[in-house]
């Protein structure tokens, strides 16, 4: 007697390039290697920092060269757009918040996060500032 198998639904290789939900999420994810990118990139800044003055110099001269200069624009707009799904994402992954009897609308946590987000951001940059001058 042979073995029973489970039917196994035929499936589109390209399921992820329908228009709709699936791109979406796809392209977020994607976005996500954008971020292990740039985080990548201020590794090998910092690891050239640890080498030296030599070493410093010639990562700050790639920095300038027209190739990472389009390679940031990518990034930065990938990265933004990480940043703004993630953050609309954020009121769905947590538990329902009621203020005063009224539930809080998804809306309204996103505006919040992201100016605490923006305010933080401001912050460090202005400290950074402060600190190098």
């Amino acid at each position: 007697m042979s073995e029973r198998r489970p039917y196994r639904r035929p499936v589109d290789p390209k399921w992820w390039w329908k228009p709709g939900a699936y791109r979406a999420y796809t392209l977020r994810e994607l976005t996500g290697v954008a971020v292990l990118i740039y985080g990548a990139v201020l590794f090998f800044g910092l690891l050239s920092l640890s080498r030296g003055p030599e070493s410093w110099a010639a990562f700050l001269q790639f920095l300038r060269s027209p190739v990472s200069v389009l390679l940031h624009l990518a990034l930065l707009v990938a990265v933004l757009y990480h940043v703004k799904t993630w953050f609309e994402i954020l009121p769905k992954t947590q538990p329902k918040i009621i203020v005063d009897g009224k539930l809080v609308t998804p809306e309204t946590i996103t505006s919040y996060a992201t100016w605490a987000a923006a305010a933080c951001s401001l912050v460090l940059l202005l400290c950074t500032l402060w600190v190098t001058r």
